[in-house]
């Protein structure tokens, strides 16, 4: 954000207020936050810092295409606990953008994203563990070419996805640190960030613990 420019007013975005987030960084965290958690949090702040980032943006998914819908909480419960975990920092926002898009798959979010906010510059942020299975996500190779992403290392350790596909793939940089704000969000890249303390938490370890 430009010295002289005024934060907006702290409520989340929507498809129709693209002036307000204009020149700015934003990253996008993405998921089913089934339920949301500190370990979440966490790579949320990190991107933040790292990436220089404005604010980042919680984007609840209505239904993950890879998950079964039987264990996933109603839509309205899991954004509704992302609101009260972000309430902590504001700078983190809970939004209802995909479920304004529409939209189901990740590059077709992203898509609208950029189509509804031009003059936004964005990051997708994701836990190590979702390298793993980042293949199996509709046009992934697309998504790479339409944003930077960071993946920041939480359990499973980053060695485990040492061999996956998408750590192989030599058609994009990739990159192991960041120059914060002057970090080139416009240009296709994986970051691959770890070494720092990680939370060893999961959505999955709470929900059997509430079992």
């Amino acid at each position: 954000m430009h010295k002289n420019q005024t934060l907006p007013a702290l409520t989340p975005p929507t498809l129709k207020d693209a002036h307000r987030w204009k020149n700015m960084r934003i990253g996008l965290l993405g998921g089913s936050f089934n339920p949301a958690h500190d370990g979440h949090m966490h790579i949320a702040r990190l991107a933040r810092v790292k990436f220089g980032l404005d604010f980042v943006w919680w984007i609840v998914t209505p239904q993950n295409p890879l998950k079964d819908s039987k264990h996933t909480a109603p839509y309205d419960k899991r954004h509704k606990q992302v609101e009260e975990i972000t309430a902590r920092s504001p700078r983190q926002m809970a939004t209802h953008l995909e479920k304004e898009l529409g939209t189901q798959y990740t590059f077709e979010t992203i898509q609208g994203l950029k189509t509804n906010f031009p003059s936004t510059e964005f990051i997708w942020i994701c836990g190590m563990d979702n390298a793993l299975i980042f293949h199996k996500w509709d046009k992934w190779r697309s998504i790479i070419d339409m944003m930077p992403l960071v993946f920041i290392a939480r359990p499973p350790a980053t060695n485990l996805v040492r061999g996956c596909p998408l750590k192989l793939l030599d058609s994009v940089a990739h990159r192991h640190d960041t120059d914060g704000r002057k970090t080139d969000l416009t240009k296709p890249c994986i970051y691959w960030l770890d070494g720092a303390k990680m939370l060893d938490i999961s959505s999955t370890q709470i929900r059997n613990k509430q079992r």
